[in-house]
């Protein structure tokens, strides 16, 4: 089965057979599209209220309790930033490796290599400081 045939309600992923029959009856369904993302595919995030139920749904049908979308926001916060810190580790590393090559920009490569680790460097603060959410 696909990742998508699968759903999260609040943390626990459960699957998501029978659910499609289940509201094909003529049960009354609001939604709402919401200024976020959703964290597992960054599709946009709507609001479904279906039978006093809320609960947080992407386009290909990721869903979330409040509490689980706040878990997995946390968690795509967290890698986010660490796909970050890598990427400016890299570009450093390939700054230094290109100034081998380029002699005439060998100095302004190795300024811009110390610049993306520094910049690396203030990420990995920020995830030193990073909390996730806490709903008790």
């Amino acid at each position: 089965k696909s990742l998508h045939s699968w759903f999260v309600s609040s943390t626990t992923v459960l699957p998501r057979a029978g659910m499609n029959k289940a509201r094909q009856g003529a049960k009354m369904r609001e939604r709402r599209p919401i200024n976020a993302t959703c964290p597992e595919c960054r599709g946009p995030l709507s609001e479904v209220i279906e039978e006093g139920v809320r609960e947080y749904q992407c386009l290909v049908e990721h869903r979330y309790s409040a509490a689980a979308l706040l878990a997995a926001h946390s968690e795509t916060q967290e890698r986010t930033l660490w796909m970050a810190v890598l990427v400016l580790q890299e570009a450093a590393l390939l700054a230094r490796e290109a100034a081998a090559q380029l002699p005439d920009h060998a100095a302004m490569l190795a300024e811009q290599a110390a610049e993306k680790l520094k910049q690396s460097n203030a990420i990995k603060q920020i995830l030193e400081e990073l909390r996730p959410f806490v709903v008790e």
